[in-house]
């Protein structure tokens, strides 16, 4: 079984896919005096969302530490843009070596695997601006409800677009 043992972004994105315009006029918002929960809002809902659906709605490089076990797939977050280099055990391993299969990785080598990846959307697909929108919406409409309270009333949670993407263990 292979294991991520420690991971490190190497570069992120600094502006959420969705812009705090784009949330208010979906949400039918015209005053600025919630601009930064709206804010904070979306970045929320980006980050559930790729939690859910397991892929990134922005380029990222990162550094993973994975203990490789050989023939074994490592599923990569996603989408995977470019592999740019694969170590075990300090020794380089070209990419004639390994398989990439989508966001799966199969090194034919045991050991401590240092991956350097690029991965994420370079443009966000509409389904899933759309589900940032509505989780935005939901959170924003319903902060402050008292969940202790037995008769709290709450909108159903949004039906996302993104559902069939969903990250499933297995």
């Amino acid at each position: 079984m292979n294991l991520l043992v420690d991971s490190e972004i190497l570069q992120d994105y600094t502006t959420e896919p969705v812009a705090l315009a784009t949330a208010k006029a979906y949400m039918k918002v015209e005053f600025t005096d919630d601009d930064a929960l709206i804010t904070s809002l979306i970045k929320n809902a980006r980050i559930w969302l790729e939690n859910y659906t397991g892929k990134s709605y922005g380029t990222r490089s990162v550094k993973l530490i994975v203990e490789m076990n050989a023939y074994e797939f490592y599923d990569l977050p996603g989408p995977v843009q470019s592999v740019d280099s694969v170590c075990v055990d300090g020794i380089y391993i070209s990419p004639d070596n390994y398989t990439l299969y989508g966001t799966q990785l199969k090194v034919p080598y045991t050991g401590v695997a240092e991956i350097y990846l690029t991965y994420g959307f370079t443009s966000i697909p509409e389904d899933a601006k759309n589900d940032i929108l509505a989780i935005t919406a939901y959170t924003y409409q319903n902060r402050g409800i008292d969940l202790s309270n037995e008769n709290a009333n709450l909108v159903d949670f949004p039906m996302l677009a993104t559902q069939y993407q969903r990250r499933v263990p297995i």
